[in-house]
């Protein structure tokens, strides 16, 4: 390897290294011609300098990235002879389809189910730490590009049909909690609204699992969320969203009346689920309108018994 290459090398790591997260794939793909084995083993000796400098974060994410290029490469991965966290190499991969297939679950979820044993209580701390490390070094715009990519890969996994349902609930609710800080209703009104409104379902899904005790603050916390969308979600301009989020406040206001203030919580349910009717009609959404009937009517009797 002659110097000029190895300086092209560096600086591709250094670009890879510098960009928004999420957007490798797009910097490793613009230099095909630096797309080799011997990118991978000068992306080995930087890796190993990081860790011998106790930047163990960068050196597992520079890991994982060699991973991903032997495999593209079609590399034996044993020539890619790294130590890499599996849970945080799988996190990435995650990541980078993504942002790829632009959060196709035909592309995702084979990689989730391949790897169902690795999506455990460990993997939800690598996503969290990954989340804090990333989401703390990352300037303002970034970190809003970085945002929505996270939504859409909570989404992601809050609709995952298979594998351990609470651990893909709270690999969602932590990706949910962490990008609605920085999604700006100004300027990504509809992205902010629906990782409310998501946040707020993943909440109420939350509730149905064994191992939550805590009922009580996860509907408050979803009561909340559907609140703040439906600052953005305005009947004259989301009619159809605005609707879904009335029933779905309906609902979680009712099951919090379970636990506290019955009448109430059941007045303000009804009240949501009226609402809802005007846009859920027979006509134009008759599934939508049966449920949220349904969803009135259980309602009602339910405050004429408390009365």
């Amino acid at each position: 390897m002659d110097e000029k290459r190895a300086e092209e090398y560096i600086s591709l790591i250094n670009q890879v290294l510098s960009c928004p997260s999420g957007k490798e794939p797009d910097v490793l793909s613009a230099h095909p011609e630096l797309l080799d084995a011997e990118l991978i083993d000068v992306m080995e000796q930087v890796s190993q300098g990081f860790a011998a400098e106790g930047d163990e974060n960068t050196a597992q994410f520079l890991n994982s990235i060699i991973i991903l290029l032997a495999e593209s490469l079609e590399l034996p991965l044993s020539d890619a002879n790294v130590d890499v966290d599996p849970q945080l190499n799988l996190l990435i991969q995650l990541l980078f389809m993504t942002e790829e297939s632009e959060a196709n679950p035909d592309v995702i979820y084979p990689l989730l189910q391949k790897n169902l044993e690795l999506l455990d209580d460990n993997f939800v701390a690598s996503f969290k730490q990954w989340i804090h490390d990333t989401f703390t070094q990352a300037e303002s715009e970034d970190a809003e590009n970085l945002a929505v990519l996270t939504s859409a890969f909570s989404s992601l996994m809050q609709e995952f049909p298979t594998g351990n349902r609470r651990i893909n609930l709270e690999v969602a609710i932590a990706g949910y909690e962490s990008s609605i800080v920085f999604i700006s209703p100004e300027s990504l009104p509809e992205e902010c609204a629906a990782t409310l409104y998501n946040l707020g379902n993943a909440y109420g899904d939350r509730v149905t699992q064994k191992e939550e005790k805590n009922h009580k603050d996860n509907f408050e916390a979803a009561i909340d969320c559907y609140q703040k969308a439906l600052k953005i979600y305005k009947l004259d301009k989301y009619p159809l969203e605005w609707a879904m989020t009335q029933n779905n406040l309906g609902n979680t206001f009712r099951d919090l009346g379970e636990i506290e203030e019955k009448a109430e919580n059941l007045d303000k349910a009804i009240a949501c689920f009226e609402a809802a009717l005007q846009i859920h009609t027979h006509d134009r959404y008759p599934m939508e309108w049966e449920i949220t009937k349904n969803n009135l009517a259980s309602a009602c009797k339910e405050r004429d018994c408390s009365s």
